[in-house]
């Protein structure tokens, strides 16, 4: 039986795959999505830099679920089973590993194959050569970013896109997409994404996007590609590599651009990793009749494809001018600009500053399916407060609006245990709420980035704050830390004092000397460098003469 209709025989949604996304591929007998022995060479484009000292061909398109299939049923090479299987139905886990002719990974055999890892990658294009007799193999980190950036210094090939606003025309990256996908499937929000809809939640049908100059696809997004560039060799045996190097970012996580090393161990396997092909020689030929096939295949799967896009491009927009009003009888009247669209509703969330400190600071839902732009709410107590708004439909939610704020906030001073909870502005935070145990963690990226470079947005928190005192003071604070974390405590533009953190594991206490000035100035935690801190209180004494 054909492997991948086989698989579609376990599948829940079969019918519908069946009847509709499969109907004119698998099932119609046609040589190019049918499990057969026969390998589809890939559409090719050549790649030249003199400087580089590259002439090669590159795949036009990263090795799909069809193409793969062609090789497990030609050599019945076995792929560990041991894939980070990350799906709408799957959240990744050591302890429920995926395959790769998982059904919903196959359900489509022109997205590409993942769940394969770097030597499965590696003896596809071994097989492929041996059979064809011509030189595949996978790119080299040189070729590949020579190849993905056009030999441009900008971050990406169209542009620097640092607010990644356009980066969606070209690439199928983590967006406002993915929030929602991830939101339905799995009821979790990320808290940030590239500003832009691309259509598409997981990793889709290949070619979906802009090409860049050289005719090439999805280089950034839709699947991180493993390269053959060795990082890290095995110290007992040089001649066998330990890690290898990936490139691109993947649906997954958010674009840092071309040039962002990153790599993953030989034995690694998941989800959001797949490859496409090199040929070492810059020779035109003739082009298969398979890949011919395949390329007339190809295209109806993109249209069946973008009709699915369409629809999630109509996710409602995200709700702005949020404004919240604090009445009597602690009251808060929220308002905010209608959004538009069919069947779209509001879900407001609230963070409160609990003034005994009995109830999280953590923001949760307080009401959904509302359905004009006002709310009243009810406040618990007379606690500080802050709202965000989203938007549904039937195709998901939006993004957050921007917080709104009602309440006043304490001014503290030297010798009061100042809570982390309890601050009056913060960035880039989360809290930690255990056992009746509420921290506030600080993070050193504002995005969703994978290992490898990261950018540096420090977070912190805000407090009012007076000092009566000009003059050293002794700052104890309850910490956990990142190893080697440091962080920075301002009086306004007064850097009052820099040290390390706490240990990883677990809170201690540290007592570290600072730098106070008399006046009531704003009071900032933030972190100095690129690791985390959880903070649960701090305190000031003065220093006795």
């Amino acid at each position: 039986m054909n492997l991948l209709l086989s698989k579609f025989r376990k599948f829940p949604t079969a019918q519908l795959f069946l009847t509709g996304l499969l109907s004119s591929s698998v099932l119609s007998g046609n040589a190019v999505a049918n499990a057969d022995t026969k390998p589809i060479e890939p559409v090719l484009v050549p790649i030249s830099s003199a400087a580089d000292n590259i002439n090669i061909q590159m795949g036009k398109y990263e090795v799909t679920v069809a193409e793969f299939t062609r090789f497990i049923n030609a050599t019945g090479y076995q792929v560990p089973k041991k894939c980070m299987l990350f799906s709408s139905t799957s959240w990744p886990s050591p302890e429920t590993p995926g395959s790769w002719d998982n059904p919903e990974l196959i359900a489509d055999p022109y997205r590409p194959a993942v769940c394969i890892g770097t030597l499965a990658a590696m003896a596809y294009a071994d097989w492929l050569a041996k059979t064809t007799g011509k030189p595949y193999r996978l790119a080299e980190r040189n070729e590949w970013k020579y190849a993905a950036s056009e030999g441009k210094e900008s971050r990406f090939a169209f542009g620097e896109d640092v607010a990644q606003t356009q980066i969606c025309d070209y690439e199928n990256v983590e967006d406002f997409a993915t929030i929602a996908g991830l939101k339905r499937d799995h009821k979790e929000r990320y808290d940030s994404s590239a500003s832009c809809n691309d259509g598409a939640v997981y990793q889709t049908v290949v070619g979906m996007y802009r090409p860049n100059k050289f005719g090439l696809h999805d280089m950034i997004g839709n699947v991180k590609e493993l390269l053959q560039t060795c990082h890290k060799q095995d110290e007992k045996d040089p001649s066998s590599c330990v890690e290898y190097e990936v490139a691109g970012e993947a649906w997954h996580w958010q674009a840092r651009g071309v040039d962002t090393p990153d790599w993953i161990a030989v034995d690694f396997i998941g989800s959001i990793e797949g490859f496409r092909l090199v040929l070492d020689s810059h020779e035109k030929a003739i082009e298969p009749s398979s890949t011919k096939a395949f390329t007339q295949e190809l295209l109806k799967a993109q249209i069946k494809a973008r009709k699915a896009h369409n629809v999630l491009k109509t996710l409602p927009s995200t709700p702005s001018g949020l404004t919240a009003k604090l009445s009597k009888g602690n009251k808060v009247n929220l308002t905010w600009l209608p959004v538009s669209g069919d069947g779209v509703s509001y879900s407001i969330y609230r963070s409160y500053l609990d003034p005994k400190g009995q109830l999280s600071r953590k923001s949760e839902k307080i009401v959904e399916g509302v359905k004009n732009a006002y709310f009243v709410d009810q406040l618990p107590a007379k606690g500080a407060a802050s709202y965000t708004v989203f938007a549904s439909s039937a195709v998901g939610e939006s993004m957050g609006s921007e917080e709104a704020f009602v309440g006043e906030h304490s001014v503290y001073k030297i010798g009061e245990r100042i809570q982390a909870e309890q601050y009056n502005q913060q960035f880039n935070t989360w809290i930690r709420d255990k056992k009746q145990e509420e921290s506030v963690g600080i993070a050193a990226s504002d995005g969703h980035y994978p290992t490898g470079r990261i950018p540096f947005v420090p977070g912190w928190l805000k407090f009012n704050f007076k000092s009566d005192y000009t003059g050293e003071a002794k700052l104890k604070m309850r910490i956990r830390s990142q190893k080697d974390a440091l962080v920075e405590i301002w009086q306004g533009h007064h850097l009052a004092g820099r040290f390390s953190g706490g240990d990883q594991k677990t809170f201690s206490e540290i007592d570290v000397k600072v730098s106070l000035i008399k006046g009531e100035l704003p009071l900032e935690i933030r972190a100095a460098n690129q690791k985390w801190n959880v903070i649960d209180w701090f305190e000031f004494e003065r220093e006795e003469k």
